[in-house]
C-alpha cells in the first residue's frame, strides 16, 4: 500500500486532566500517515484518483483544536475515526499527536502518542 504523509499540523487547544490545561490551553500537533492505492492516481495524473490532501489536514485540524478531551489518546481516535469515515480510499491510517508542553515534572522536549487504525 501506498502513503500519503502530513507531517506538523498545529493547533491551539484545551485538551487535558488538569485545570490550568483546559483553563489556558496549549499546543498541540499531529503527524498522519494515510494508506491509500496511489497507482491510479499515478497512472492517470488525477486527483479524482488520489485523496486530496489539503482536505486530510483540514480535518485533522478540525479535530486538533475542536471539543476538548481529557485525554490526547481521544484527540488521536477521533482524528483517526474521522479519516476513515471521510475519505473512502483510505485504507488506514497512522495518528501521532504531539503535546510538546505536557507538564511532567522534568524538562521534556515532546511527548506523543501514535495509534492506527485501519478499515
Amino acid at each position: 500500500m501506498d502513503r500519503i504523509y502530513l507531517t506538523g499540523i498545529s493547533g491551539f487547544a484545551f485538551h487535558g486532566v488538569y485545570e490550568n490545561e483546559r483553563k489556558e490551553g496549549q499546543k498541540f500537533s499531529v503527524d498522519i500517515v494515510a494508506e491509500v492505492d496511489l497507482y491510479p492516481a499515478g497512472a492517470s495524473d488525477n486527483l479524482n484518483d488520489s485523496v486530496d490532501y489539503s482536505l486530510i489536514a483540514q480535518v485533522a485540524h478540525q479535530e486538533l483544536v475542536g471539543e476538548p478531551c481529557n485525554l490526547i489518546e481521544a484527540v488521536a481516535e477521533r482524528i483517526a475515526a474521522r479519516i476513515l469515515q471521510d475519505f473512502e480510499k483510505v485504507q488506514s491510517v497512522l495518528v501521532t499527536l504531539h503535546k510538546p508542553d505536557a507538564a511532567v515534572g522534568v524538562a521534556i522536549a515532546d511527548i506523543a502518542i501514535q495509534i492506527e487504525r485501519r478499515r
